[in-house]
């Protein structure tokens, strides 16, 4: 390639030589390291990572198995008493939502009692 700026006064762009600079009597950043096998602790932290590896996906393969089956032979019982279901999940609904819209009344009935012990300088304990 710099063959072809000979002629043209480009002497400038042809390919240097890469160098390899010391600091201290470091070698750079740029030099590669020597190719080293892996040690025997990591060989062996490797195999305990593909071993554990693989026993949390066959155990999370059963259980999602298992849920599968379970809602397959459950859906016919669920289906038949669905009249029963939907009425008991509404009133458990409304009974939940009544339940907590009163203790969050009754937290910010304290809070402003609190608020207005500070306001008039009482203890607020």
């Amino acid at each position: 390639m710099a063959d072809r700026y000979k002629g043209t006064g480009q002497d400038h762009l042809t390919k240097q030589k890469p160098t390899i600079t010391t600091h201290g009597g470091a070698a750079s950043f740029r030099r590669k390291r020597p190719p080293t096998s892996p040690e025997s602790t990591q060989l062996r932290g490797l195999m305990v990572l593909l071993v554990a590896t693989g026993i949390l996906l066959v155990l999370s393969g059963a259980a999602f198995t298992t849920a599968v089956i379970g809602f397959i032979l459950l859906a016919p019982i669920i289906i038949i008493t669905s009249p029963i279901w939907v009425p008991v999940g509404i009133l458990l609904l409304f009974s939940v939502a009544t339940v907590l819209s009163i203790c969050g009344v009754g937290v910010a009935a304290a809070a402003v009692l609190v608020v207005q012990l500070v306001i008039k300088g009482g203890d607020a304990r």
